[in-house]
């Protein structure tokens, strides 16, 4: 029979051997990952190149068109210009604000070169071409309510710029 132990000379003749078996194996790892890259450098180059070619086809595409600098310039003047805008809105909308406001509240001039005279609540001043009951119907209320809520007023004798009580 075989002896199983391995005496020192035994296991010093196998390690070339087992060196060789290594290297084989590293050999073939470095050879699999060296497949492996040239593989994945032949990808990445056939990816550069048709990236490339889009590129291309852009700055085509751009060829004659507005230079950056341009497209600046154009959107520094339309942010102006919606800026101007959005202040002229608000402007007109005071304005406007101010002419309801003026609107709301009855005037009435007193001929030439006299003074402008204006109602306050639950007053009305009369005006060119007012009658009593059209006073009366403008405001909302009967005429026999406006004649008493104003007993000294005579309605054939009313004068533009007159006050009424209303309320």
């Amino acid at each position: 029979m075989e002896n199983d132990n391995i005496s020192p000379s035994s296991s010093e003749s196998k390690l070339p051997l087992i060196v060789g078996i290594l290297g084989f194996a590293l050999g073939t790892a470095g050879l699999v990952l060296g497949i492996q890259a040239k593989r994945l450098a032949a990808a990445a180059t056939d990816d550069a190149i048709a990236i490339k070619a889009n590129v291309e086809v852009v700055q085509n595409a751009l060829g004659g068109k507005a230079s950056t600098a341009d497209l600046q310039a154009v959107r520094a003047d339309l942010d102006k210009g919606l800026s101007d805008l959005a202040l002229n809105e608000k402007t007109l909308a005071d304005q406007i604000t101010a002419l309801q406001k003026l609107a709301s509240s009855p005037k009435a001039t007193t001929g030439a070169g006299k003074a402008t005279v204006t109602a306050g609540p639950g007053e009305y001043v009369v005006a060119k071409g007012d009658t009593l009951g059209g006073i009366a119907k403008k405001v909302g209320i009967s005429l026999k309510s406006i004649q008493e809520l104003n007993p000294d007023v005579n309605a054939n004798r009313m004068q533009i710029g007159q006050k009424l009580k209303t309320k």
